[in-house]
């Protein structure tokens, strides 16, 4: 039995691998034929050019938001040097980001299991994760998207990762070098939305909460991690552009609206996550897993599961809560991209919890036979291949990629660059496009109205007058 588990285990790591590399490899192809956004990644720059770098931001941050790591990433994007290509690159460098995230705080969950199982692991939450998210260029390809939730859920499981290995560094200097590194990531994913803001609070309060009730203990790193959130919080909150936009909305503001939305659509979202994917049957086999390591191995889950789920509803519910506290309306893609990212791995974990309750309590333990265990991979692989045969972001990659769809957009983006470069007059009608890879591209384009933010932001870029798209005529 032992040798058929093993070798499960070694077959599955390749099979779990695969499937990431069935999502990843669309994923980086497509990379090659994005292109910034008309949609702010423009105007960031525009202002830059207008009134200088600092200025710029100042101006985004006393007119607009308080999310000051995002107005600098987006006052930084490539168009700040005239590059292009450098919106290829970034998908890349997040995509491969992520994937590190995830293996390197499941490297520290599980110490015990082997590199090649941590991959795996990484791999089934990442196919998992694009199977159903909200918006594939919203979460890699559209900088002014993803500089504020996907860097930030990125840096918050690094910032886990580093809260962990602060206590196992047996130097000072070393302690002190995880401490800076893990101050400043508070201090990036603080700045980058209000999304991330609650859940870097609320990791935080459940930290403290935890070390005093179950420990009572406290030491100078989480009194250090609790000033930098302190100091982050107020530089968040003192901007005056977070009143423009909380003002914006007539149903901004409302708290007992904003809690009972806020979990109606954890609701919803949550039954569509459990039972529209394989989610089950990846935890059922994350349970056989969790079966074969010691108890001192599992000693990260060593929670009360009360204390685990109250955390759990509390992050996800609270990444809902800002869009219908700040404007009223539903959350959207990006913020679903977001909550969909921790439901995943706080379900993961949640379920390794649980687990090692019942299993030191001494309940009886179910017995997986050679014929259970075929059943299991049998269910496994069925529902994996309905569910990836199924995704409407699957077969958006695929179709993007193969169907030539993204490879025209990439030439229709040239032609329009040099249209914009080589006409002699100050206003510019540019063509619509014809081609429209909504896995890369986030569709919002230039309008006909030379007035609009897009427009204009475009316009000053070229340093033109004035751009119009031109109307194209009905048939």
């Amino acid at each position: 039995m032992n040798r058929f588990y093993k070798k499960y285990r070694i077959v599955g790591n390749w099979l779990n691998i695969m499937l990431m590399l069935s999502v990843l490899i669309p994923l980086l192809a497509l990379s090659f034929y994005n292109h910034p956004s008309p949609a702010d990644d423009y105007c960031y720059i525009d202002t830059v050019f207008k009134f200088g770098w600092l200025e710029a931001m100042n101006y985004y941050y006393s007119g607009w938001t308080g999310r000051y790591f995002g107005i600098f990433l987006n006052h930084s994007n490539p168009l700040l040097f005239h590059w292009i290509n450098g919106f290829k690159i970034l998908p890349v460098i997040l995509l491969v980001g992520l994937i590190y995230a995830l293996y390197s705080l499941f490297r520290h969950l599980t110490p015990t299991l082997s590199r090649l199982a941590h991959l795996g692991f990484a791999g089934v939450v990442f196919f998992l994760y694009i199977l159903k998210m909200g918006s594939i260029s919203e979460a890699f390809y559209w900088m002014a998207a993803f500089v504020t939730y996907t860097i930030p859920n990125i840096f918050t499981l690094l910032w886990t990762v580093l809260a962990l290995r602060w206590y196992r560094q047996d130097t000072q200097p070393a302690r002190t070098i995880v401490g800076i590194v893990a101050g400043f990531l508070i201090f990036a994913v603080i700045g980058s939305s209000e999304t991330n803001l609650l859940i870097m609070v609320l990791l935080i309060g459940g930290w403290w909460f935890y070390r005093l009730l179950f420990y009572r203990k406290v030491d100078g790193f989480m009194v250090a991690m609790l000033l930098v959130t302190a100091v982050s919080c107020y530089f968040y909150f003192s901007s005056p552009g977070n009143q423009a936009r909380i003002g914006g909305n007539p149903l901004g503001g409302n708290v007992p609206f904003s809690i009972i939305s806020s979990f109606k659509k954890l609701a919803s979202l949550s039954f569509d996550w459990l039972f529209r994917t394989p989610l089950i049957f990846f935890s059922i086999a994350w349970l056989i897993v969790l079966s074969r390591l010691s108890a001192g191995a599992r000693n990260y889950f060593s929670v009360p599961v009360w204390y685990t789920v109250l955390l759990f509803i509390g992050v996800l519910s609270a990444q809902l809560f800002p869009s219908y506290y700040g404007v009223g309306i539903e959350p959207t893609p990006r913020v679903i991209n977001c909550v969909y990212f921790f439901f995943l791995i706080g379900w993961f974990y949640v379920t390794g919890v649980i687990f090692h309750y019942f299993k030191t309590a001494n309940f009886p333990e179910i017995q997986f036979s050679v014929l259970r265990y075929g059943i299991l991979i049998a269910i496994l692989v069925t529902s994996v291949a309905l569910a990836f045969f199924r995704s409407t972001n699957v077969r958006q990659l695929y179709s993007d990629l193969l169907n030539g769809t993204a490879s025209a957009f990439d030439k229709e983006m040239f032609q329009r660059y040099a249209a914009l470069k080589n006409a002699e007059e100050d206003v510019v009608y540019i063509t619509p496009l014809k081609a429209k890879p909504l896995s890369i591209f986030y569709d919002d384009d230039v309008k006909t109205d030379k007035d609009h933010w897009w427009n204009k932001c475009m316009a000053g870029y070229f340093g033109k007058k004035a751009i119009y798209l031109k109307e194209v005529e009905s048939e």
